[in-house]
């Protein structure tokens, strides 16, 4: 096994045992040596960020809560970030916005590991068995020093436009020195004008304390700011330990066979990833069973709240089975088994029509102002792909550049048959505001100059007029307000790849007439 980084729990030390399967230090130790700090460790390594997280599995990662790290296979780990980390909702209709601080000062690790003389023995005389019980099969080789502060927002709601509207400006105020009184108001105006149970809750840890904190992002920031300073010289917290394989020592016993163990990490790491899943969906029946005039059946017809409720029994019942073949394989080989838990059978409701409405609504009058738009949308074979396309121009008013996993959370929660339109809307809005200035100048040019205006719409395509626009806009006459471009260039090629095929088509049209040969003659009035 490689070197593992895995959580700090209270009690561990450097030259421990470890038993990887429960995330449980063992008593007396395993190894012995000289214990030093990393030559050459001096001043701390800090990081400050902020992201933007979608899902409570990324969460965990992003706390260095993996399924297998630390026992963390099922939550056996006793570390104070196991319980952070647990603090959360697990249902799909939240969203995470994550301030870190990060600080690692000197690396504390063991000189040239030897057995101690109690394993020393129990391997002579090639005793298995017994030096597991007393060792586990792994030791802690070393352990980092620092600390960690998270602040996080949680964020939950049925619609996602909501969410990622505290999100960004969570985010936005982060860089923003005293955002913080901003920040509290755009959240309370948010909440008071939701009509999707738009709830934010912040939640920080700070190096095995665990609270619930108000809004104010200013001092968030100040204490994430001062906190490398709190964990500086002797006010550092051990926060991770360095965990290595007993195979890497010299063995007085050539003969001995430490117990294998991979068969019963493969058994729980299959309980925990089913066990997260399980917990997702329990998160959201429970979510579902508040909020209940919100959701319908996939097929359309009413939800009954009887049938959702006892989904809800069978879910945490299977949890439980879960929890309970874990803890006994964790203890006994013999005991493990990969179980199935078929989380398919579980038919979760969607959110109804009507909680797209306002997107809908929305996104069909932002449409209307734009003519390629409008004559995108009329290209759609069908009405289904037509509610999506506009469900698309409704998100931010149609007016991102980027696309982003919010967007994509939102399209594979339509209807299938809605999906199509909903891609074609943002493949289409995402390159328009991108260039939006090119957009605007090149029709007005092509508009005004005969030969451009035929060329134009020599496809009857919308996305073959976006490209011949910014083409024009970019290799236009300056005299007419376009960029004058004459030759082809890096920026303008990322341009070119970000199109469509037909765009593409189009914007090489354009490019081809302005600059030929022969190239369109300029300083010339239509």
């Amino acid at each position: 096994m490689a070197m593992r980084t895995i959580p700090f729990i209270d009690g561990m030390k450097v030259g421990q045992g470890y038993d990887r399967l429960t995330g449980n230090a063992q008593p007396v130790p395993a190894v012995m040596g000289t214990v030093s700090a990393l030559a050459g460790a001096i001043g701390q390594q800090v990081t400050l960020d902020c992201t933007i997280i979608q899902d409570v599995e990324s969460l965990h990662k992003t706390l260095g809560e993996t399924i297998d790290a630390g026992g963390s296979y099922m939550g056996f780990s006793g570390n104070s970030k196991t319980e952070y980390a647990n603090t959360f909702d697990f249902s799909s209709f939240s969203i995470y916005v994550v301030i870190k601080t990060s600080v690692q000062n000197a690396v504390e690790t063991i000189d040239n590991p030897v057995f101690s003389p109690e394993a020393n023995q129990l391997l002579v005389n090639n005793n298995p068995q017994r030096f597991r019980e007393r060792f586990g099969d792994s030791f802690i080789l070393g352990i980092k020093k620092g600390g960690e502060f998270f602040a996080i927002y949680q964020i939950t709601g049925s619609s996602q436009e909501e969410k990622e509207n505290v999100a960004e400006a969570v985010q936005l105020g982060f860089g923003t020195p005293g955002a913080g009184a901003s920040l509290t108001t755009t959240i309370k105006s948010e909440t008071d004008r939701s009509s999707s149970h738009l709830a934010v809750n912040v939640h920080v840890f700070r190096q095995g304390t665990i609270s619930m904190a108000d809004l104010n992002l200013d001092d968030i920031m100040k204490t994430a700011r001062q906190f490398p300073l709190d964990v500086a010289g002797d006010k550092a917290f051990p926060y991770f330990a360095l965990v290595q394989d007993y195979k890497v020592l010299n063995n007085p016993n050539d003969k001995f066979n430490y117990i294998d163990i991979q068969n019963q990490q493969d058994v729980l790491e299959d309980l925990g990833k089913k066990r997260f899943q399980f917990l997702s969906l329990r998160d959201d029946f429970r979510y579902i069973l508040q909020h209940f005039e919100d959701f319908e059946n996939p097929d359309g017809k009413t939800l009954t709240r009887s049938k959702i409720s006892a989904d809800l029994d069978e879910v945490v019942n299977s949890i439980n089975i879960m929890q309970q073949e874990a803890k006994k394989c964790s203890i006994n080989a013999d005991q493990c088994k990969f179980t199935s838990f078929d989380i398919s059978k579980f038919i979760k409701p969607v959110l109804s029509k009507r909680a797209d409405d306002a997107l809908l609504t929305r996104g069909a009058f932002n449409v209307s102002q734009d003519l390629l738009a409008v004559m995108l949308r009329n290209s759609l074979p069908d009405e289904a792909s037509k509610r999506g396309f506009n469900i698309a121009f409704g998100m931010n008013n149609g007016m991102d550049t980027l696309p982003g996993p919010g967007k994509d959370k939102i399209g594979e929660g339509l209807p299938f048959d809605e999906r199509e339109g909903y891609k074609t809307a943002l493949s289409y809005y995402l390159v328009r505001n991108k260039n939006q200035g090119f957009v605007n100048t090149g029709a007005k040019i092509a508009l005004a100059t005969p030969v451009l205006s035929a060329a134009r719409t020599g496809e009857n395509d919308a996305f073959f007029i976006l490209g011949f626009d910014i083409g024009t806009g970019l290799f236009g006459d300056p005299a007419l307000g376009g960029q004058g471009d004459t030759v082809m260039g890096p920026g303008k090629q990322a341009i070119l790849n970000s199109l469509t095929p037909a765009g593409k088509r189009g914007f090489n049209t354009s490019m081809k007439i302005h600059l030929g040969p022969p190239s369109l003659p300029r300083g010339i009035k239509p």
